[in-house]
């Protein structure tokens, strides 16, 4: 009872987010967007002023530095996309680790890789220039790196470095404590039952085997648009109404994995049944009696 009662807390608690905190949480972060990287709102906050003035020893000719505006923005793409890179896989690493410290499983379902690029790809784009322009500051030359960004703000009527680093502090940073709490998430088929977990702070769900009363193959999935997208998956529905997919966290596929269906088979003993997509099956019927069990 008090599990089921935790389970409904943390749908409601789950809809709230999604329909009334999450709006309002992006209306908030475009305003304050739009407050502070107007060029107004940079040239208000982040004068270039306040940098120290380059040493004319370090600029071209011409007193600027263009010479090395090709080279950093290739230094910067070339960090960015090693930063995309590496930490995507670093974090699908971790999953496959904190997932399989929990011990054995006759199959498990790993959370779709998209999932997982959202940090790396903030961080690339809000951490690449403050990393390089670092790197140069420590490793090469301190003068030349903060001549150049005195320059590069200067031209921009900006200070770009302090922007991105703000950023990342108002974005990169929040993705990140997202991605941490998705690390996780997973489906584990075990020997006696379906252990479901789909987000850091919910509590896992566990589905008995012996409490399956159908299951079905379904081709497609519904969205709440009413339309059909790809997706093929498994439905069990289960003796007290709850219905558990396999299409929640993984790819979107046109086919299901031959490997998880015969597992299913072997722990449920239950027949397959078919239906075009997710909408498309029935309530379960409790008065009705398991299948071939």
């Amino acid at each position: 009872m008090f599990t089921q009662i935790l389970h409904i807390a943390w749908d409601l608690l789950t809809t709230i987010v999604d329909r009334v905190l999450t709006p309002i949480g992006i209306l908030f972060a475009v305003w304050q967007l739009a407050k502070y990287f107007s060029p107004a709102g940079l040239r208000a906050s982040l004068p270039a002023s306040a940098m120290k003035a380059p040493d004319p020893k370090d600029a071209d000719e011409d007193g600027k530095f263009g010479s090395r505006y090709l080279l950093v923005q290739i230094c910067i793409v070339a960090v960015g996309l090693l930063f995309a890179v590496s930490t995507h896989r670093a974090l699908l690493w971790l999953n496959r680790r904190i997932v399989t410290a929990e011990g054995p499983a006759n199959y498990r379902i790993w959370p779709s890789p998209a999932m997982f690029w959202f940090f790396p790809g903030f961080g690339a784009l809000t951490l690449a220039w403050p990393i390089v322009l670092q790197f140069w500051s420590d490793f090469i030359s301190r003068r030349a790196a903060y001549s150049f960004n005195y320059w590069w703000a200067q031209s921009a009527g900006y200070d770009s470095t302090r922007a991105l680093e703000r950023l990342a502090l108002i974005l990169t940073a929040p993705m990140g404590v997202l991605t941490i709490l998705l690390l996780p998430t997973h489906i584990s088929l075990r020997p006696h039952d379906i252990r479901d977990c789909k987000y850091g702070i919910a509590p896992c769900k566990t589905y008995l085997y012996s409490d399956a009363r159908r299951m079905t193959l379904f081709n497609a999935v519904d969205n709440r648009d009413g339309g059909i997208v790809r997706g093929a998956g498994i439905a069990i529905d289960f003796k007290d109404g709850h219905r558990w997919t396999s299409t929640e966290i993984g790819d979107d596929t046109e086919t299901v994995d031959p490997a998880l269906i015969e597992t299913l088979k072997e722990q449920t003993k239950l027949p397959l049944h078919h239906a075009r997509s997710e909408a498309d099956i029935p309530v379960l019927d409790q008065s009705a009696e398991p299948n071939s069990r």
